[in-house]
């Protein structure tokens, strides 16, 4: 199983941090190539968990004009509000990513926002694109999120 781990500092309060990570439609500018978003109903699991279930496609374009679509399924995990949730990728049939979410306030009233990367699944033949694909994807993520709530 593969990992990786990404930190950025945003000038956010953490609530706000966490709370505009937990909305999936937040999801929207954030996210490379994600051109559609569809979201379910929030349901809770045995544990009583909180998840955020929904649907993206992700256009990749060469020369302005769309050559794929890939249908992505995201569940959101509140597995500690306010501080820490989990991202469950499933891609297709054979890749299962987890993207681990650690939310804290440093002493200056930054947040500090640890993300961790978890390959659960990956088919043998895609293993490195798709690891190199979701290190820029996710870098991509965390620049625009600093971006968008530092600016407002």
């Amino acid at each position: 199983m593969r990992t990786f781990e990404q930190n950025i500092f945003i000038d956010r309060p953490r609530l706000e941090v966490y709370n505009h990570i937990a909305e999936p439609i937040n999801m929207i500018g954030l996210q490379p190539y994600l051109t559609t978003i569809d979201i379910l109903k929030e349901q809770r699991n045995a544990e009583g968990l909180v998840l955020r279930p929904f649907y993206t496609v992700e256009t990749i374009r060469w020369l302005g004009l769309p050559v794929r679509r890939n249908r992505i399924y995201w569940v959101i995990h509140l597995t500690k509000p306010h501080s820490e949730l989990e991202f469950h990728v499933y891609r297709n049939s054979n890749t299962e990513i987890v993207l681990d979410f650690l939310i804290q306030e440093s002493e200056e009233g930054r947040t500090h926002l640890t993300q961790r990367f978890r390959f659960e699944k990956v088919g043998r033949l895609q293993g490195n694109r798709v690891f190199n694909q979701a290190v820029k994807t996710q870098r991509a993520f965390l620049t625009n999120l600093k971006v968008r709530l530092e600016k407002s």
